[in-house]
């Protein structure tokens, strides 16, 4: 393999491999404590890897990694914004009861009774409601984006050292 350097990300070839970057790294969500970051990691990696799959004679620098990579964060992030803010506009009632069950449970995991009782009350309007859940999906957006950024710069990285070798 010819160690070309890249003169940019080719977003032909990216993009389909950065969606499908995207939705494992949402998948991969679902195992325990894989939200936190080694999901998103994943994520953004397999893009890179679907990326180089397509461009066999070049090596994606860490900085093109690193675009792949937000490329499948932000499509991971609109695979779970969608039905998440379809479900705001077309079930708000179901929704907010869901957070108000899980709100309850942590009264019995010894959180203070008086700040969950405030957040309740919050969510319980159209207004608070709203916030939250933009509020969450601006954390995801920033997790997604910026943890599969650092997976595809690092497999990126990896990928050019060990075909130095």
């Amino acid at each position: 393999m010819s160690e070309r350097r890249s003169p940019g990300v080719q977003w032909a070839h990216a993009l389909p491999g950065a969606a499908l970057g995207g939705a494992f790294s949402l998948l991969a969500a679902i195992v325990p404590y894989a939200i936190f970051g080694p999901a998103f990691l994943a994520g953004g990696a397999v893009a890179v890897i679907l990326y180089r799959r397509h461009i066999k004679d070049r090596l994606p620098s860490a900085g093109a990694g690193a675009q792949i990579g937000a490329a499948s964060g932000g499509f991971g992030f609109l695979f779970f914004a969608i039905p998440a803010i379809a479900t705001l506009v077309y079930r708000p009632d179901e929704l907010r009861q869901g957070m108000l069950d899980n709100l309850a449970q942590y009264v019995g995991r010894g959180y203070d009774p008086q700040k969950i009782q405030q957040v309740q009350d919050l969510l319980k309007t159209p207004q608070g409601l709203n916030f939250f859940v933009a509020f969450v999906l601006f954390i995801l957006f920033l997790m997604f984006v910026v943890g599969s950024s650092i997976g595809g710069a690092l497999y990126a990285a990896w990928a050019r050292k060990r075909a130095q070798r």
